[in-house]
């Protein structure tokens, strides 16, 4: 709110300086054939009408000629410039005792015929001016309208994160509390803070990145704490800057989607490889596991993940991303690179 009023001062300010230059640069021209006083009684004669003609023109083309009741504009538009070219005409006729080669003294035709030329001028001008106000507010509405629809969309697609691994996670803490161990109380501290994180911090805009590498950390340790031996998980990343920041839980569904189709209950080999790497501003994030296909349990929401991932890019880094997904016949990979 500060803002737009500081901007409208600004407006303001501009609009009163041009106007009073007006009046001081018709007052110096004509200071040449009569006195300064008069020149500029008659300077503001002409040009105090020729303020309301502009931001009369102004209210009607708003009112009147940009909702189409084009005939309506035209009456009012043809009353309102008689009334200005009328007023104008008798001012100059008023301050014509003096000789100037160019214009007759008596000529009062031509007196009105150089009103009516330059009435048009305002008209044309105020006209363009307030076109292009409402061209700029229109295109203001269209963005904001766009962005909110972003912002709707993109709370959408967060709040698609699979049910999946919470519920297992629920249940093995159930399993756990039952027999009284002692990896409840851990597991219970790790899924609050990863919901912590899923719930609140993904609201911000952006995120800093340590915390979307935190968070990819809790969920690998909650996965192990369910196994009753630890499974084949490897999660490397490079040093990260303070500065980087990046959309919240951009990541974590490409971690999701690997343990979620991941053969690690078929297969003793199975394993999960998950690399991070900074260059410059640039991350390189890249997935990869074992999986078997014959086992379609876990697929029955299968791609819904990497969609929703690929939708949400699209959004908030259109030229500044590349995805790559291969779908082997044993092995998953999805590598991200991303300008951040």
């Amino acid at each position: 709110m500060e803002k737009y009023l500081e901007k409208r001062r600004l407006q303001l300010g501009v609009q009163i300086s041009i106007w009073l230059l007006l009046v001081l640069g018709y007052a110096l021209v004509f200071s040449r054939f009569i006195p300064f006083q008069e020149s500029l009684w008659r300077a503001l004669g002409n040009i105090l009408p020729i303020v309301c003609l502009f931001y009369g023109n102004m209210f009607l083309v708003k009112r009147y000629f940009i909702p189409k009741s084009y005939f309506i504009y035209a009456i009012w538009m043809i009353l309102l410039f008689s009334l200005v070219t009328g007023i104008r005409t008798q001012i100059n006729i008023h301050y014509i005792d003096y000789e100037i080669d160019f214009l007759p003294q008596t000529n009062q035709e031509f007196l009105r015929s150089a009103a009516i030329i330059s009435n048009m001028a305002v008209i044309l001008i105020s006209t363009i001016y307030q076109l292009l106000i409402h061209r700029s507010a229109e295109e203001k509405k269209a963005l904001l309208t766009a962005n909110e629809h972003q912002q709707a969309q993109i709370q959408f697609l967060r709040a698609q994160i699979n049910p999946h691994f919470l519920f297992n996670t629920l249940n093995n803490i159930y399993s756990l509390a039952v027999v009284q161990s002692n990896k409840t109380a851990p597991m219970v501290l790790q899924l609050s803070e990863l919901l912590r994180y899923v719930i609140y911090d993904s609201q911000e805009e952006k995120v800093a990145l340590k915390k979307e590498v935190i968070q990819i950390g809790r969920f690998i340790d909650l996965f192990q704490m369910r196994q009753e031996t630890p499974v084949n998980i490897e999660f490397q990343h490079t040093a990260i800057p303070e500065t980087l920041k990046i959309e919240p839980m951009i990541l974590i569904p490409l971690v999701e989607n690997c343990f979620k189709h991941c053969d690690f209950d078929s297969n003793p080999e199975a394993f999960i490889q998950i690399r991070l790497n900074i260059e410059g501003q640039q991350l390189i994030f890249s997935t990869q596991n074992s999986k078997n296909d014959a086992n379609q349990q876990k697929d029955k929401t299968g791609g819904v993940g990497l969609q929703n991932i690929k939708k949400r890019l699209a959004l908030k880094y259109e030229d500044q991303h590349h995805l790559a997904i291969v779908n082997a016949e044993e092995l998953f990979s999805v590598k991200l690179k991303l300008e951040l």
